[in-house]
Parts: C-alpha cells; sequence; structure tokens
C-alpha cells in the first residue's frame, strides 16, 4: 500500500511523527511535530541523545511510547522534502539488497551541507548618511553607487567599479 493513503501530508505542531535518520539504528523514531508543523518527507533535525541529527519525517508517529517522554523535533531544514517516489524508491531497494532502512537514506542523504542554513551573501548600498570622515576611497565608492541609481553590490564589484 502506498504511503500517502495511510499518512497524512501535512501534522500539525505537536502531532507524532515518524522520523528515519541515517544513523545505525533498527528502526524509525518517533518525535513531536517542530514548531510550526511538517509535511510528509521534510529533513528535519531531531535530537538523538546528546546528538542533533538529521532524519526525514517518514509517516505518522506509533505512539508505542509514553507522549510525555517524547521529544520534540528542532526544526524543519531549508531543503525540499523527500517525494513519495524517492521514498518509494529507497523501500523497494533496501528490500530487494537487504538493506537496512536507515544505511539507504545515507546513501541518498550524502550532499554535503545539507543541514546548514542557505548561504549569504553580504551586499553594499549606499546608506542613509554619508560618513563622518570623508576620503577619497569612500568618495569614488559613493559616486559609483549614486551613478548605478544606488543598486546593490558584493564588495568584489564595487571595489572594480570604484
Amino acid at each position: 500500500m502506498r504511503q500517502s493513503q495511510t499518512a497524512p501530508e501535512y501534522f500539525d505542531e505537536g502531532a507524532l511523527i515518524r522520523v528515519l535518520t541515517a544513523e545505525p539504528l533498527d528502526r524509525m523514531l518517533d518525535y513531536k511535530a517542530p514548531e510550526g508543523g511538517c509535511h510528509l518527507g521534510a529533513f528535519v533535525e531531531v535530537p538523538l541523545g546528546p546528538r542533533k541529527v538529521i532524519g526525514v519525517v517518514w509517516g505518522a508517529g506509533k505512539g508505542d511510547w509514553d507522549i510525555k517522554k517524547v521529544r520534540a523535533a528542532y526544526r524543519v531544514l531549508d531543503a525540499a522534502p523527500m517525494r513519495l517516489e524517492m521514498r518509494d524508491f529507497l523501500r523497494r531497494s533496501a528490500d530487494y539488497t537487504l538493506t537496512p532502512m536507515n544505511a539507504m537514506l545515507r546513501l541518498a542523504t550524502r550532499a554535503p551541507g545539507l543541514g546548514d542554513p542557505p548561504s549569504m551573501r553580504k551586499i553594499y548600498r549606499r546608506g542613509p548618511s554619508e560618513p563622518e570622515r570623508m576620503t577619497d576611497a569612500r568618495q569614488k565608492v559613493l559616486n559609483t553607487l549614486a551613478e548605478y541609481g544606488d543598486l546593490s553590490f558584493r564588495l568584489k564589484e564595487l571595489a572594480e567599479l570604484a
């Protein structure tokens, strides 16, 4: 039976979710959905002992544990949820090759930086006031910004233009 028929597509905050991690465990773990809720297939950061690990929301939690002892997932990662087709493929591949599901997930998610927040790009633009101490270099930069309609630039671009 396809998983989409048995599990909701979205879990509200605090709802029990079943999370598959890439850690060498013989089962999936139940957690409470993080603040703001999460979708089926979402990549989440969850507590595992004293560590934080990444996992995928695989379905609704079973509720085998006392609800007071179930810990909450920390957050949903800024990555697209794993699609149902991929989850089905991993499940079928694990069954066919007799490979544990956690190892299949590890193979599928070995992307570097998966748990890192998206990178930020530092940009420079003209501020609301003039600098207290005006130098020739600062004046060139301000003139360049004014010439380009006060657009934002990276430091390297601004240095090349000024």
